[in-house]
């Protein structure tokens, strides 16, 4: 992120690596940037402009380094919305997901919709596509969220989802979901949502194929790869999920 913004892929790139380095080592990488161009256009020997090269590695540092070559591995040939795909399924994205709501406040499901981050003084500027996810990602234990010990319990107090469409779990409340995070954090107002009808078939359908690309396993589907990852993983998933079903970028 050179310039004052970046858009596209790049915007999403730039996103990604905030999530993933953080706020403090991200401001490190600009200034050492700058600090990298001014040498660079100063050096007159390759001595000088090595020197300027390392000093910038320094400022880097190995975990930096290897999250920018992962991310920009993946995004070798990506549209912004491709990469953002590819997100949930590299290491790491866990904890990436964790700091991008904590420090940045953007979930990192959205983070595929990024269209530019803007650098300023006080902070960075994220602009999302229209009609973006914006809902948050606050996981399991919230005391301001209704919860219920079963869907059925759900479903007697909230009533039916509206015409066309019907209730759906964004953490799906499976055998091993609830015995991992309990029935509350699966039976909640913020974990079941109004869908319309074909949309959930959709959903729940791409939960059942096999997708390679999105869990690096030509056996499990979907839904096995993702009954192993954390309650906050498989929220940033069923999030990116739903968006990506419904603009036919999933099957």
């Amino acid at each position: 992120m050179p310039e004052p913004a970046t858009k596209g892929v790049a915007a999403v790139l730039t996103a990604a690596l905030i999530a993933y380095v953080g706020i403090d080592t991200f401001w490190g990488l600009i200034q050492g940037f700058r600090q990298l161009m001014v040498e660079a256009d100063a050096a007159l020997t390759f001595d000088e402009l090595r020197g300027a090269g390392e000093r910038f590695g320094k400022v880097m540092g190995r975990n930096a380094a290897r999250a920018f070559v992962m991310l920009a591995t993946a995004a070798i040939g990506s549209t912004g919305a491709a990469l953002g795909a590819k997100l949930p399924g590299l290491p790491g994205a866990t904890q990436a997901a964790v700091r991008a709501e904590s420090e940045v406040g953007v979930v990192y499901a959205a983070v595929g919709q990024v269209e530019s981050v803007a650098v300023a003084a006080d902070g960075f500027t994220f602009g999302l596509a229209p009609g973006a996810v914006a809902m948050s990602s606050s996981g399991t234990g919230s005391s301001r969220v209704k919860a219920w010990k079963s869907f059925s319990g759900f479903k007697k107090a909230m009533g039916p989802a509206g015409s066309g469409k019907q209730w759906h779990h964004i953490v799906e409340q499976t055998p091993g979901n609830t015995k991992r995070f309990g029935p509350e954090a699966l039976h909640n107002a913020e974990n079941i949502i109004p869908l319309d009808e074909a949309l959930h078939r959709r959903v729940s359908a791409f939960y059942s194929t096999k997708q390679f690309d999105l869990t690096g396993s030509f056996t499990l589907t979907v839904r096995e790869w993702l009954s192993t990852q954390s309650y906050q993983a498989q929220r940033d998933f069923g999030l990116l999920s739903i968006e990506n079903v419904r603009r036919g970028m999933w099957p």
